[in-house]
């Protein structure tokens, strides 16, 4: 018989695969960033579904040989410079952070962003050449973030008014979510390398640290009211999604999984630390301290219905015609059915991390995001829960920038994005059930057994 491998050449043959895909995706990242310079979208996406493979390769590794703390060090490394790579390219995939830039120096002038468009003559003097042109709807729409992107936004101003203050405080939300990531595995007596799930994922990598998306900054909240949760802290948990949700407001579908049931810090925490931060914008706004959320989800369809996956698909197959009220009626049913469950199907102090997974599956699934940032706090929830339908989604969310170029249209972009990883949930299921070997992988890679903590 040979000799047994111990852990420290165990943590040497991780190192040397780690390192082999870390070669890997620099190259690829450093191809993308040119796409991206260059403006070929479709090339860009093409380079990040093939980041997507290495990646999933890369997962494969670390749940079936975790490795020790040099694996984990060579994950950091290459996270921190694919991050830096990924940061040489403009924000030429969306505009969003020009608005944030524009945000920030209206709240460093005390004006209420939610007052004012952009192209409003009250605002001729902070024109400039670098920002203004390229914000998105200036001449009519107020902004559509609520009061703590506000404050994330005057805080990228004051570290550099312009893309690269934006670009380094949403890195540095990024730094705080593999913090809390590393801090959720260990609390769970799971490898910290398991953080490459997050860490070397595509989506984050260019979505957060390149194209500064603020949805960053609400998947660090979140993160801390998860890791808040497991650390039996219920107000501290309603805070942290208080905050969360008012960076953007999908968190909050997270919550029936972490409340302690009929547990009064949570709710009452979070409902206070909500009401104390909008407070300052509702007085100067009123009712417009809303903002644009109304009219941004009438461009994007889903008033008209065609802006859900569901309804595309019956209408494009000639199956059925709905309304938009009817799927959303649907939807809204669904979601509310699935956090009741969630809720009562558990002991009251019970915490089963998979169920966050579900909650938040569901609410993408069925609200049909057209941008990939919107899937970038899955590849958190991925870290400790890495389904393969999950895992799927979240590769193929880059799909969503191609929509409409070089003939991609609507329905080849969902089949990717929303009907395969389907597939792949329907097929990992029925394998679970029915051949061992699966069912092994479920427990003891993936942790898919639900394994119960206290809240």
């Amino acid at each position: 018989m040979g000799k047994p491998i111990s852990s420290q050449d165990n943590d040497r043959l991780v190192q040397k695969f780690l390192l082999a895909g870390a070669f890997l995706i620099t190259f690829l990242t450093a191809h993308a960033s040119v796409f991206v310079e260059h403006g070929e979208r479709v090339d860009f996406v093409w380079v990040s579904l093939a980041h997507g493979l290495v990646y999933f390769a890369a997962v494969v590794a670390v749940l079936r040989t975790p490795g020790g703390w040099g694996s984990l060090w060579v994950i950091l490394v290459t996270a921190l410079m694919l991050r830096a790579l990924a940061m040489t390219a403009p924000p030429y995939l969306t505009t969003d952070a020009f608005r944030y830039v524009w945000d920030g120096r209206l709240g460093w002038e005390g004006i209420s962003p939610y007052l004012y468009v952009p192209a409003d003559e009250h605002l001729s003097y902070l024109r400039d050449e670098a920002i203004y042109p390229h914000i998105n709807q200036k001449e009519r729409a107020v902004t559509i973030y609520p009061p703590v992107a506000q404050m994330v936004f005057m805080a990228g101003v004051a570290i550099q008014d312009g893309i690269g203050g934006m670009k380094a405080m949403m890195l540095a939300f990024e730094v705080v979510t593999v913090i809390a990531l590393i801090g959720w595995l260990r609390a769970a007596g799971l490898p910290p390398s398991r953080v490459l799930i997050y860490a070397w994922h595509p989506l984050p990598i260019w979505e957060f640290a390149s194209q500064a998306h603020i949805d960053a900054a609400a998947t660090a909240f979140l993160m801390l009211g998860i890791w808040a949760a497991i650390q039996r802290r219920q107000g501290l948990t309603g805070a942290m999604f208080a905050i969360a949700a008012l960076v953007k407001y999908f968190p909050l579908v997270l919550l029936p999984a972490l409340w302690r049931r009929w547990d009064w810090k949570l709710p009452f925490y979070l409902f206070a630390t909500m009401a104390a931060l909008y407070l300052p914008y509702v007085g100067g706004a009123g009712v417009g301290s809303l903002g644009f959320v109304g009219q941004h989800l009438g461009n994007e369809g889903y008033g008209d219905g065609y802006g859900f996956h569901v309804i595309w698909y019956l209408r494009d197959f000639e199956i059925a015609d709905p309304p938009g009220w009817l799927y959303v009626s649907f939807a809204l049913a669904a979601i509310f059915a699935i956090a009741v469950w969630v809720v009562f199907r558990r002991g009251a102090c019970e915490f089963r991390p998979g169920r966050l997974v579900v909650l938040g599956a569901a609410f993408v699934f069925l609200t049909s995001p057209h941008y990939p940032w919107y899937f970038g706090f899955l590849c958190a929830l991925a870290v400790r829960v890495p389904h393969p339908a999950l895992l799927t989604m979240i590769i193929a969310s880059p799909m969503l920038h191609i929509k409409g170029l070089a003939d991609y249209t609507w329905t080849e972009v969902y089949a990717l994005t929303y009907v395969l990883p389907l597939f792949v949930w329907a097929v990992w299921e029925a394998g679970v059930r029915r051949y061992p070997r699966w069912r092994q992988l479920n427990e003891k890679w993936l942790r898919l057994d639900n394994s119960k903590t206290e809240l």
